[in-house]
């Protein structure tokens, strides 16, 4: 529960922070306008700051400069009022209609990670990746075509992001953040949208760690070799196969195979 009141709380200044640097620009724009013209003889940059500040404030200040500066009592309390109007009302949409706009919401969330996985195609095997990578405490960000899919509502009851488009498009990867993600999993059940997919995630961050699941085994030994990027592709089959085989030969009782010999 903490956690997700932090990172409610870092939406929330994510979404506010460009309109509070806007007034922060115009303070100090007319900060600089102020002591260009010498309306305050001596007065110091943060004192001619605070100046400004007052009069977007609506607090009245003397002045005995040129007459343009009677201009900035108007327009820096419209900037003030419509700037922060403006980061708190999408601030607020936002988190209201949370489960009604499931994709700008995740698209916001992905936005403030970094050193995240991303996974492409939530089907089975997306479906335990992210299952897995959550519980291990990691930041994952999901990706997929089909908004109804269930393992896509279930990533997202869980907290996990999902974003709604073709994983082989630029701008689906950068909204799931691939510029800072440090693993990138393409695990559709499309052989050739995975390595297409792949191939552009390493484009687009050429330190990121990518995987590509391919059906046939010899395929990706094969597309592996001929990649010019360091991407890694792997069978599941070939590898849940390895996997039983080892399990078996481990579990096997020593009688059975002297029986075998016999």
């Amino acid at each position: 529960m903490r956690q997700a009141y932090w990172l409610d709380l870092r939406l929330f200044v994510w979404k506010v922070a460009p309109h509070a640097g806007a007034i922060l620009a115009a303070l100090l724009a007319s900060t600089v306008v102020f002591e260009i013209s010498g309306a305050w003889p001596g007065a110091t940059f943060l004192e001619l700051f605070v100046r400004a500040f007052y009069m977007m404030i609506l607090e009245a200040v003397d002045s005995t400069g040129p007459w343009y500066l009677g201009i900035f009592v108007f327009i820096l309390p419209v900037l003030g009022l419509l700037f922060a109007a403006q980061g708190l009302v999408g601030a607020t949409v936002l988190f209201i209609n949370k489960s009604q706009r499931q994709g700008e919401w995740s698209a916001v969330v992905a936005a403030t990670y970094s050193q995240h996985t991303i996974v492409c195609g939530l089907g089975q095997l997306g479906d335990t990746l992210c299952d897995g990578l959550r519980e291990a405490g990691n930041r994952v960000v999901g990706v997929d075509v089909n908004e109804h899919l269930p393992p896509v509502v279930k990533a997202r009851q869980g907290g996990i992001p999902v974003i709604i488009g073709d994983m082989t498009l630029p701008q689906t990867l950068k909204e799931a953040g691939v510029g800072q993600a440090w693993c990138v999993v393409m695990c559709s059940g499309d052989d050739l949208a995975n390595i297409e997919a792949a191939i552009l995630a390493k484009e687009l961050n050429s330190s990121a760690t990518v995987y590509a699941r391919v059906f046939k085994k010899s395929l990706a030994d094969r597309i592996s070799e001929a990649l010019r990027f360091d991407i890694v592709t792997f069978s599941p089959y070939s590898t849940a196969a390895k996997m039983i085989l080892s399990q078996m030969s481990t579990d096997r009782p020593a009688n059975a195979a002297d029986a075998k010999k016999g």
